[in-house]
């Protein structure tokens, strides 16, 4: 009995042994920790201040950084300096539309300051391989005689939506100056009476909680700075959003796939609008604006803003063959370099002139506004989205 005792006090020892030893190895580890952390710091911080150097140094040589680079012979130089040329001979314009009797580089310009645009977008995404920072700058002003002294703002637009936006509204403020009010009739003023209507609606669905992507809070600002008035007339009366008819809607879409095999509505409206067939169903036409809040309701979903759309009616959508568009905040894919810059060159001057548009980025979203600015006096086009996500005037 007693040895079995001598036994315990033996294991005892031995296990406080190695327990003593696992405690001092868990100070070393926690010191070690300890010193990561400390060395984690330092070199974070180490980071932060070259990253702020970098960007002093940069700033201090800005413009001889971009200087140089506008010294460079290359496509893009080419194609910057023809933009300055552009902008001398028209009036201060940037935007250089074309239309199908457009010459042929003329048309090039267009596409390349489009390419600008979408190239800027990644940039301000984080993505900074398709556009260098001394280029971003050239862009944003314009040179002397030789284009090395650079001390002219050049106006790049880099947001058509933007632009159309601001000259809206500059527009609306000087109508407010002469009239005293925001209330505008269609007969009156087309343009800017669709403007307030697309403003107010758009300004009551996110006060109640639907994602607007298109009024921003930024833009909210710029219309309550000329004292802009959210509300709509009292003697107009407010359709139901669409959003409300989620069940009908998707009920009329189903008859439709059950009928024609496919959720591809624009495809058939367009023959239809040419006097190819007719609809069984005269409910079908209104499908497009179904599909294209759905899409927007679905950035907002992915992205965890506000959303009439949930897992389950995603599920349902998609089902049926819905295709979603990738939210803005997921970088797109790469535009840039120069295989693929040729690769896109032979694809553009293999397809007939006047469809070339087509296969220009981001072209698909600037087109509606820009005929709503260039040609305001005609009647604006009712703007949807088609099977696949891309815009389309009906």
């Amino acid at each position: 009995m007693s040895s079995s005792i001598q036994d315990i006090k033996a294991l005892l020892t031995s296990s406080e042994h190695e327990l003593h030893i696992a405690k001092d190895a868990l100070k070393a580890t926690e010191r070690g920790i300890e010193e990561a952390h400390e060395r984690h710091r330092i070199a974070k911080a180490t980071h932060d201040a070259l990253v702020i150097k970098l960007a002093n140094v940069k700033a201090q040589f800005r413009e001889q950084i971009m200087e140089e680079g506008l010294r460079e012979s290359n496509r893009w130089n080419e194609m910057y300096y023809k933009l300055l040329e552009w902008k001398e001979n028209n009036n201060g314009d940037v935007l250089v539309l074309v239309d199908k009797d457009s010459d042929e580089e003329t048309k090039k310009l267009s596409r390349w300051v489009i390419n600008q645009r979408s190239a800027h977008k990644y940039f301000m995404n984080g993505d900074t391989k398709h556009i260098k920072d001394h280029r971003i700058d050239a862009l944003n002003k314009v040179g002397g005689k030789c284009c090395f002294s650079i001390d002219e703002f050049i106006g790049f637009i880099w947001s058509v939506a933007d632009h159309v936006f601001e000259g809206n509204v500059a527009e609306l403020k000087q109508y407010h100056d002469e009239h005293n009010t925001f209330d505008i009739s269609v007969k009156e003023n087309k343009k800017l009476a669709a403007f307030v209507s697309r403003a107010r609606t758009a300004y009551a669905n996110k006060q109640e909680g639907r994602a607007q992507h298109d009024l921003t809070d930024e833009k909210i600002e710029q219309l309550n700075a000329i004292g802009f008035k959210w509300d709509f007339k009292k003697s107009r009366k407010r359709k139901s959003s669409t959003s409300t008819e989620y069940d009908t809607q998707y009920a009329l879409l189903l008859e439709f796939k059950n009928e024609y095999g496919h959720t591809k509505v624009n495809k058939l409206i367009k023959e239809w609008q040419k006097g190819e067939g007719e609809p069984s169903r005269k409910e079908f036409r209104r499908l497009p604006v179904f599909l294209t809040f759905v899409r927007k309701e679905y950035i907002a979903y992915v992205e965890g803003q506000p959303s009439s759309l949930d897992a389950e009616k995603v599920k349902q959508l998609e089902e049926l063959g819905i295709e979603w568009k990738q939210p803005p905040s997921i970088p797109r894919k790469n535009t840039g370099g120069e295989i693929s810059r040729k690769k896109k060159k032979s694809k553009i001057e293999s397809k007939d002139q006047e469809s070339y548009v087509a296969a220009e980025l981001d072209v698909e979203a600037e087109l509606p506004l820009l005929a709503a600015t260039v040609m305001p006096t005609l009647p604006s086009p009712h703007v949807t989205e088609d099977d696949e996500g891309e815009s389309t005037m009906i």
